[in-house]
């Protein structure tokens, strides 16, 4: 009927399609499975039902599905065959975009998996190296052994550099995938700074760049951590690819009253250096991820996702990152964030506690249940650096509940993959006997993805510490959780 010319985008005509002129219309690829062409059909009256595309006028295809039956003669010879078509392009383009989410999605989820694995993989093996590779430092140290100690100097910047590599990776696929958390509240640009700068004084001082401040006012509304990264990645940035003698210069302002012109307050935060500077076609790359400008061949270290990251993450904040930069005569990274009131004062958390590492006198007794012997010695060199404290281990989840009944230690640090059950049915065993419900269990894991760290916390982890561990945040952290005596607790 007319309907049926015009489902296929043709004037109604007086003749009927043949078969060939049918098949032709079909899509290449649904020929096989248009069942109106396949003359086993003419066999018998089944009625039969099958989608295909039909390419149209304007050369673009639609989908019809079809239903039909064969009308045969006494003889069971097929007289013609009877059927109805419909257009389901539309339904048909509705699921085929909810496959390809479904697809993004495993895709992604298969990703994340990937990255959550080779991180640990990679974690637990760089704890051992960087952590060991530091008490030799220590030990280095006292003996006056410079010599030593400068070989040990290469090992950790190589071990620290290959942690930054997992770390700006995993944070990529975080951003990517919308899954990065940022907890936005007042932070002083200032103190952010304090904290960034005294990091990358060992990077500066050995590409003989000098690192000063300048003015640095204002508060933001930011992730502290997130802002203090920003700053890093960019010091960082400018420190490497500057040249010798150079500066780097940090300084911030606030949006005075003329320049805010009744709407909301900005705070810049600059970062100037004295380095080569970017050609035109450099800075519209700038951003890519993988992309370091043709540096890859000069020898100069990295990855080529840090200012992907930065971007990322001042936006995420609701602010913006701005480049200037001539070839020959350095680069600005300008970073505008949304100006935020200064939070009330308060005595800074554990005033007046002891730098960790110090040896004075304290008692506690800490239990680890650990299965890695290396990661075991590990922490129990670096307990024995606070004077008083004793440390037990067990390598199962079975062994360190019974321990930890018996014992009752102060606290307990829990890896969170032993070999007979994972630490989350430790924690759920430890919490549910009333001789060990309060005391602090802290999961000490290779597992440091942000949905590794927030599952953690969410099961009931009084803290949640990522390997490789980092000496003073560790020993600062022992330190106040058991102060030296007449310290107080914290």
């Amino acid at each position: 009927d007319e309907q049926m010319w015009r489902l296929r985008g043709l004037a109604p005509q007086p003749v009927p399609l043949d078969r060939a002129q049918r098949l032709a219309l079909a899509h290449p690829d649904d020929r096989a499975n248009v069942l109106d062409g396949n003359p086993e059909l003419d066999k018998g009256p089944r009625a039969t039902a099958y989608e295909f595309r039909i390419r149209m006028p304007d050369g673009g295809y639609r989908w019809l599905a079809s239903r039909s039956a064969a009308l045969l003669d006494e003889q069971g010879k097929m007289l013609r065959r009877v059927g109805v078509n419909w257009d389901i392009t539309e339904a048909k383009n509705a699921e085929i975009a909810r496959q390809q989410v479904l697809l993004a999605e495993r895709e992604s989820e298969a990703k994340s998996q990937f990255l959550s694995r080779m991180s640990h993989e990679l974690r637990t093996p760089l704890n051992a190296v960087l952590g060991f590779t530091q008490l030799l430092q220590l030990e280095a140290a006292d003996r006056g052994a410079a010599a030593q100690s400068a070989k040990l100097d290469h090992i950790r910047a190589a071990g620290e550099h290959l942690l930054t590599l997992i770390d700006d990776a995993l944070d990529l696929s975080s951003l990517q995938s919308g899954a990065l958390r940022l907890d936005l509240q007042p932070v002083s640009v200032a103190a952010s700074a304090a904290q960034a700068m005294p990091l990358v004084e060992a990077l500066a001082a050995a590409h003989g760049v000098t690192l000063r401040s300048g003015p640095l006012d204002g508060h933001v509304r930011a992730d502290p951590t997130r802002l203090r990264q920003v700053l890093l990645n960019l010091l960082t940035n400018a420190i490497k690819y500057n040249r010798a003698r150079g500066q780097v210069v940090v300084e911030s302002r606030v949006d005075s009253d003329a320049e805010a012109n009744g709407a909301a307050r900005f705070v810049h935060i600059s970062i100037r250096d004295t380095g080569r500077g970017l050609t035109a076609e450099q800075l519209t790359h700038l951003f890519e991820p993988f992309n370091r400008l043709g540096m890859e061949n000069e020898g100069i270290e990295g990855s080529g996702i840090g200012l992907t990251i930065v971007k990322a993450l001042v936006e995420g904040m609701g602010g913006q990152v701005r480049v200037t930069s001539q070839a020959g005569h350095g680069t600005v990274f300008a970073v505008a964030l949304p100006a935020a009131q200064p939070p009330e004062s308060s005595a800074p958390a554990g005033a007046g506690s002891a730098p960790g590492g110090a040896a004075r006198p304290r008692s506690g007794q800490l239990l680890y249940i650990e299965d890695n012997s290396v990661n075991v010695l590990l922490v129990e060199e670096l307990v024995k650096s606070l004077s008083g404290l004793q440390i037990v281990s067990e390598p199962t989840g079975a062994g360190g509940v019974a321990r930890a009944r018996s014992l009752r230690p102060d606290l307990i640090l829990v890896d969170l993959q032993l070999p007979d059950f994972d630490g989350y049915e430790v924690l759920r065993q430890l919490r549910s006997h009333p001789e060990t419900a309060a005391i602090p269990c802290i999961a000490l894991s290779a597992n440091a993805m942000p949905d590794d760290i927030q599952r953690g916390l969410a099961a009931g982890f009084d803290d949640y510490w990522t390997k490789p561990i980092k000496f003073k945040p560790f020993l600062d952290a022992l330190d106040r959780l058991f102060p030296p005596a007449g310290g107080g607790a914290h």
